[in-house]
């Protein structure tokens, strides 16, 4: 699959009618996906290469529907096994140190929307069920345990069990858009964004990244950003250089630290890096009612988002 975005001085839906016109081939069910609003399209590959010379009229950045990863350890790099049923509301380390106990005082997160796109949740974990309120499945196939480790950090219930995550009382939807192997596409993630800025999130949070700059990716970004949604992305694991999402104007990028503060050894830093948050020995839930401790850049994110849920919702109420 190819990727174009064409450039804005030429309206958009001129170029589809030309192309439509000149390029549909009906042997192909589906040659592109549309985003008209940021002016792109996911072009079968061999459509594009068929009528390359007729794509290449318009003035455009054409982009490889590159792979997208999460950033946290991978489950083999994980120390210990996960552990089960915890009898009380655990306030894992993380959750205290950005002050989330404090902030409560003041509201929970109550009626934020909040979209983690990720490797899919846990609906029926006994600390999740009744936070998840909604989500789309764009991927196929099993789930693994990073998104429901991500959606823990943010809204694990108050429930006299388990933890307690940043923003207890937000609501969460699920959107799935990684495999089992921690694994996404280009063309995925701006489905995915495009789910979260129709279904007017308040919050998307992004626990991946890669290292190339995208400019449909950008677009995408832009456009939930100029819908008043709050995009927090995760810095990266590489140790160097942020990667994108989070290196995008307007996206909080998150590093992560451990419980002393000092930036973790793996984290990326530097430019797009607008702040820092715990990500080493987080505690969360994990499928199968169960719990488990990760590093990442991924788990540092979640706690920002949560801050921010905090944030909005004692906005709201403020304004009556």
């Amino acid at each position: 699959m190819k990727i174009i975005s064409f450039h804005r001085h030429t309206p958009f839906q001129e170029i589809l009618a030309d192309l439509r016109a000149h390029v549909t081939d009906q042997k192909e069910k589906q040659p592109w996906r549309c985003y008209d609003d940021l002016s792109c399209m996911c072009v079968n590959e061999r459509v594009y290469e068929r009528h390359h010379s007729h794509f290449s009229r318009y003035s455009a950045t054409v982009e490889d529907n590159v792979t997208i990863s999460v950033h946290a350890q991978s489950i083999e790099e994980t120390t210990g096994e996960p552990v089960g049923g915890i009898a009380t509301d655990e306030v894992p380390w993380g959750v205290r140190y950005v002050g989330a106990e404090r902030l409560w005082k003041r509201g929970r997160g109550e009626g934020v929307n909040i979209a983690v796109i990720d490797t899919g949740i846990s609906r029926d974990h006994y600390d999740l069920r009744d936070r998840i309120k909604g989500g789309v499945n764009l991927v196929s196939g099993r789930q693994n345990g990073h998104g429901t480790h991500v959606a823990g950090i943010i809204v694990a219930e108050l429930n006299q069990k388990g933890i307690v995550g940043v923003s207890p009382e937000a609501h969460l939807y699920d959107v799935r858009a990684f495999g089992e192997d921690g694994k996404s596409s280009l063309a995925t993630i701006l489905r995915a964004i495009r789910w979260s800025v129709e279904n007017r999130m308040d919050i998307v949070n992004m626990s991946f990244g890669m290292p190339q700059y995208s400019e449909a990716l950008a677009r995408a970004v832009e456009r939930a950003r100029n819908q008043g949604i709050i995009m927090v992305a995760s810095a990266g694991n590489n140790g160097g250089e942020v990667e994108y999402p989070a290196r995008y104007k307007g996206v909080i990028g998150v590093s992560a630290i451990d419980q002393k503060g000092k930036l973790a050894d793996f984290s990326s830093r530097g430019k797009g890096a607008n702040t820092k948050a715990p990500g080493v020995d987080i505690l969360s839930t994990w499928p199968g009612n169960q719990f488990r401790t990760l590093n990442g850049t991924s788990m540092a994110a979640p706690h920002v988002t949560g801050l921010k849920a905090l944030e909005l919702s004692r906005a709201r109420k403020k304004k009556g």
